[in-house]
């Protein structure tokens, strides 16, 4: 019984560092992009953005439509309207990927800190590494909502390459020191 716990345990961690590093090297190309042609990925950014708030708004209004008198989805028509307004200006303002970056790199920043709070508590050396990762990932994502366009986008993407790498080298690591769980 215990040994296919720890199996399963195996099969687990496996399939989560894998995914880490092939999400790790999705990164570092998405990075490379912004790094290579902000204004493209901006706009590219911002079309997908606007087309999925769209979206969504139209599924508001539809569902509004087709359940109508049901009270649960009295506000859709006017969620559907928002969601479509917001979706156009998302397409057309160019602000939309400095505010996603923001949000995610702050959201990273965060993350990397409990992260590195845990890794201490275990008394992994690597934590202040971590620590220090997710604070400048945190002053990143502040700096990213006052700053040029381009330059944020192709900052970012260097950060991002940047991120990718540490990721990746701490996947790596974490593996190499966790021979428990390595198959």
């Amino acid at each position: 019984m215990l040994e296919k716990i720890f199996g399963y345990a195996k099969g687990i961690f496996n399939l989560v560092t894998i995914i880490d590093l092939i999400l790790g090297i999705i990164y570092f190309l998405v990075g490379l992009l912004f790094f290579i042609n902000p204004n493209l990925s901006n706009i590219l950014v911002s079309i997908f953005i606007g087309i999925l708030f769209i979206s969504n708004g139209i599924v508001s209004i539809t569902s509004f439509i087709k359940k109508n008198g049901i009270e649960l989805y009295q506000y859709n028509l006017i969620y559907g309207i928002i969601l479509i307004i917001i979706g156009i200006v998302a397409m057309f303002s160019g602000k939309i990927l400095s505010i996603i970056l923001g949000i995610y790199f702050l959201t990273i920043g965060i993350q990397k800190g409990n992260y590195a709070l845990l890794l201490k508590k275990f008394k992994e050396s690597s934590w202040l590494f971590v620590l220090v990762t997710g604070i400048l990932f945190i002053v990143l994502g502040i700096v990213t909502f006052f700053t040029n366009q381009d330059n944020v986008i192709a900052v970012s993407g260097v950060c991002l390459m940047g991120y990718s790498l540490m990721n990746i080298i701490d996947t790596i690591l974490l593996r190499h020191r966790s021979e428990f769980f390595i198959a």
